[in-house]
């Protein structure tokens, strides 16, 4: 279960990264075409890489914790009875790793 812990911790850490350095450029223009003194005044494309690596390294824990706790979650609700529960059981999952990925963000805010 260890290696599957590390692996998880790791897919998920990555995904948060790429996440933050894909939607961040996009999020960043569209604050500056939602501005009120317009698009090219609020910087035009101009940095909008700004600030990706403190949002791409502070994604990882919380990405990697998500991550982690949906797939044990996952593994420990798992049952080979009916089919109609696996809905319930990864909505269950999604639930409890987002209190533990919420939770981190609430400490690191603090």
């Amino acid at each position: 279960m260890f290696f599957f812990l590390a692996y998880f911790v790791k897919a998920g850490g990555l995904a948060g990264v790429c996440v933050d350095l894909t939607l961040f450029p996009l999020d960043t223009v569209k604050t500056r075409l939602q501005s009120p003194q317009g698009f090219k005044k609020a910087g035009g494309f101009r940095g909008i890489y700004a600030g990706v690596p403190s949002a791409a390294v502070g994604s990882f824990p919380n990405a990697a914790a998500f991550f982690v706790t949906y797939e044990y979650t996952k593994a420990v609700l798992h049952t080979d009875g009916s089919p109609y529960l696996s809905p319930i059981i990864h909505m269950m999952a999604a639930s409890f790793g987002e209190v533990v990925s919420e939770s981190s963000t609430l400490v690191k805010c603090a």
